[in-house]
C-alpha cells in the first residue's frame, strides 16, 4: 500500500485542486511573514507549507510551458526574484553571474536568484563546493544566520547533499562530420531503438557551428555564433527531471558567449520512457512526451519529466529521443537523437 501510495504521488496529476496551486496573492502574506525583511535586502524565498504543496505548484508551473508565462508566473511573487530571471546573464568582463548551470525551467523559477528555497521546516541553497554544486540543507529556524551574511555551509546544523546537474551524456560522444544526413530519418520521435544504435546526425548533443550543409553559421556584427543543444537530466534530494533545451550563442569580446541573438524558429520533439526511483522502493515506470516550438528567441526549453518525494528521488530515462529544427538567418540546422 506505501508503494502504491508513492507511486501516485510520482505519477502527478491526481491532484486538481486549483486554489492550493498558486503561491500568489493568497499565499504571499505567508511568505512575507516567515522571511521578515527579506524583500527589503533582496533575500526573498518562496516558501511551501510541505513537500504536496510544492508538488501542487510544480504541477500548475509545468502547464504552462513555456518560458514567458514561468517569468510571468515568478513576477507576481513581488519582491521575489528567480534563479532563471538572471540566468542567461551569463558573462560580464568575462566572469561568470552564475557558476552553476540549472537546466530546468520549472525549478529554476521557484529557486530564487541565490538558489535557496524552503519546504516545510527546511532551507535549501543551492551553492558550489569545490567546484561541485551542492545543495544545503539546515532548519529554517536559522534564517536569520543567512540575513546576517553568514555562508550557507558555515549555519548551525547544516546538512551537506550532493546533487546532479548532468548535461546527458558525457560518454561516449560522436564527433560532428560537418554535415548532418539528408533527407533526415522519418520515424516518430516516440520510436525507440530495439537495441543500442549510434545515433541520427551527430553528436548527442553539444555544440554546433555549422549549418545542415556544412556551411559556417552566420555571424552576428563580426562575431561566431552556435548553437547549444542538449538532453539534461536534474537530480536535486527532494525533485528530479529530465529534459532538452537549445539555444543560441554569440561570442563576446569579453571573453564569453552571450544570448544576445535569437532564432528566426525553432522547433522541438523529444520522447523518454524509464523509471522514477527512489530508494528502497520498488521503481515506478514512466513515459513522457514533448514538443514546442518559438520564434525570435534565443533558447527554447522544457521538462519532459519531473517527480517530488519528501525524500531522495531520482528520474532514470531508458531511452531518451529529441529531435529538432533551427532557422537561422535562413540558415537551416537539425539533429535527430534516438537512443
Amino acid at each position: 500500500m506505501v508503494i502504491a501510495a508513492i507511486a501516485g504521488l510520482l505519477t502527478m496529476g491526481s491532484c486538481k485542486n486549483e486554489s492550493a496551486l498558486e503561491l500568489l496573492t493568497e499565499k504571499q502574506e505567508e511568505v512575507t511573514g516567515i522571511n521578515q525583511g527579506l524583500t527589503k535586502d533582496g533575500h526573498r524565498w518562496l516558501v511551501f507549507r510541505d513537500i504536496k504543496e510544492f508538488e501542487r505548484t510544480m504541477e500548475k508551473l509545468s502547464s504552462l510551458g513555456d518560458n514567458v508565462s514561468l517569468d510571468k508566473w515568478a513576477a507576481q511573487n513581488k519582491g521575489f526574484t528567480s534563479w532563471s530571471a538572471i540566468a542567461d546573464r551569463d558573462t560580464i568582463e568575462g566572469k561568470k553571474l552564475q557558476p552553476i548551470d540549472l537546466p530546468d525551467p520549472l525549478l529554476s523559477t521557484v529557486l530564487n536568484k541565490d538558489g535557496r528555497i524552503q519546504i516545510a521546516d527546511t532551507i535549501y541553497q543551492m551553492d558550489i563546493l569545490k567546484d561541485t554544486p551542492v545543495l544545503y540543507a539546515f532548519p529554517a529556524r536559522y534564517e536569520n544566520d543567512l540575513i546576517k551574511g553568514i555562508a550557507p555551509s558555515g549555519v548551525k546544523q547544516v546538512v551537506t547533499h550532493k546533487i546532479g546537474l548532468t548535461l546527458m551524456p558525457f560518454f561516449p560522444k560522436w564527433e560532428e562530420t560537418g554535415r548532418v544526413e539528408i533527407p533526415g530519418p522519418t520515424v516518430e520521435v516516440c520510436d525507440y531503438p530495439s537495441s543500442a544504435l549510434i545515433p541520427w546526425w551527430g553528436q548527442k548533443g553539444d555544440l554546433i557551428y555549422t549549418a545542415d550543409n556544412g556551411a559556417v553559421l552566420n555571424k552576428d556584427n563580426g562575431r561566431q555564433v552556435r548553437v547549444d543543444y542538449h538532453r539534461w537530466r536534474v537530480g536535486f534530494i527532494f525533485y528530479s527531471s529530465a529534459g532538452v533545451r537549445v539555444k543560441l550563442q554569440k561570442d563576446t569580446r569579453l571573453g564569453g558567449w552571450m544570448p544576445t541573438i535569437k532564432m528566426n524558429s525553432v522547433n522541438i520533439q523529444a520522447c523518454s520512457r524509464g523509471d522514477v526511483f527512489i530508494p528502497g522502493l520498488l521503481p515506478v515506470p514512466y513515459q513522457a512526451q514533448v514538443s514546442a516550438s518559438a520564434s525570435n528567441t534565443n533558447k527554447i526549453e522544457r521538462t519532459l519529466k519531473w517527480a517530488a518525494a519528501p525524500f531522495h528521488v531520482e528520474v532514470l530515462p531508458r531511452n531518451f529521443n529529441f529531435k529538432f529544427n533551427v532557422n537561422y538567418k535562413g540558415q537551416q540546422i537539425s539533429r535527430y537523437i534516438r537512443e
